[in-house]
């Protein structure tokens, strides 16, 4: 993906929060194209309902907490800011039932 812009028009912006389980699932089936990629966040302690494990991002294979397949962790009140160029080829999954996962397309 080539970054050509410092700015993105606010128009373009998708955002939205997944519930995260213990099978990897799309993060989301929206197939818009982004600029920069996305950010993700987890929410933490400091949120209204905080999440009680890390959340997995990575490809359609991802799995949770596994040295050879797993991911890579976003634990509770972090965030990441990942590369890439469609909103529907990001996957995730948990330890845990009921975990969110809140993301911003930029």
């Amino acid at each position: 993906m080539f970054i050509d812009k410092e700015t993105v028009d606010a128009s373009s912006l998708r955002n939205g929060h997944t519930t995260v389980g213990t099978s990897a699932q799309k993060l989301t089936d929206l197939t818009t194209k982004v600029v920069k990629g996305i950010l993700l966040r987890c929410p933490g302690s400091v949120d209204p309902v905080s999440n009680t494990a890390p959340v997995w991002i990575g490809g359609p294979a991802v799995t949770a907490d596994s040295s050879e397949t797993g991911g890579i962790p976003i634990l509770p009140g972090d965030s990441m800011m990942v590369p890439l160029e469609r909103l529907d080829s990001l996957y995730v999954i948990s330890t845990a039932t009921n975990q969110d996962i809140a993301w911003l397309s930029i």
